[in-house]
């Protein structure tokens, strides 16, 4: 079987897997279209940056299928190792060094662990990351950015607030602004992020 045939066949195998998952977690702000929209974004932004090659590109979909796969919001286990699991009970056929970069790339999407330093001249290896990290903030600005702290607030918070919503969304996408590394990704968000603003202040201006 070519590679890229192989490559193929993974991540229809893998897809099917998280969306199960992602449908258990029953969490609206972090489900199965959440990750359908990561891995939109990561192939759009991959290709704006260059990158064509098959092994490349599929470890970035795959990090983008699988970046929420052990999460620090659902668990406080080590998210390499429930991704290592995860891999080892439903996807078959990644030899060993495809499968370490993988969890790699998918285990360091967060923002929360985000204390990255990096050269202006970003590497391959941390183009990747950097690739699925962005598609991944990306997704929590625009319209869809708005939906998803609302129903994230509406399930975790123990006391929901519109105020409550509109300061974390306010402070969040400042931080996520500025850990946007790839040009193309920089590129989406600035469209991305005006409707951010734009909604915050519409809120502030009407409770003042």
């Amino acid at each position: 079987m070519k590679p890229n045939n192989n490559y193929n066949n993974i991540i229809i195998k893998t897809t099917k897997a998280v969306e199960n998952y992602m449908n258990d977690l029953n969490d609206v702000s972090h489900d199965f279209i959440h990750i359908c929209l990561v891995l939109k974004f990561a192939v759009m932004i991959a290709k704006k940056e260059g990158i064509i090659n098959q092994r490349e590109l599929f470890h970035i979909k795959m990090g983008a299928l699988l970046h929420d796969i052990g999460d620090s919001k659902y668990t406080k286990d080590n998210q390499a190792i429930i991704i290592n699991s995860f891999i080892n009970k439903n996807i078959s056929g990644i030899n060993r060094y495809d499968k370490k970069e993988i969890i790699r790339i998918s285990s360091n999407i967060s923002l929360s662990k985000d204390n990255y330093c990096y050269d202006k001249k970003i590497n391959k290896k941390d183009l990747k990351l950097f690739i699925v990290q962005d598609a991944d903030r990306i997704n929590s600005l625009g319209s869809i950015g708005i939906m998803r702290y609302v129903s994230y607030n509406i399930k975790n918070s123990k006391s929901p607030s519109f105020n409550e919503i509109i300061n974390n969304m306010e402070n969040r996408t400042k931080r996520l602004m500025s850990k946007i590394r790839t040009k193309s990704g920089q590129q989406i968000a600035k469209k991305q992020v005006s409707l951010i603003y734009k909604f915050i202040n519409n809120y502030k201006s009407f409770i003042r």
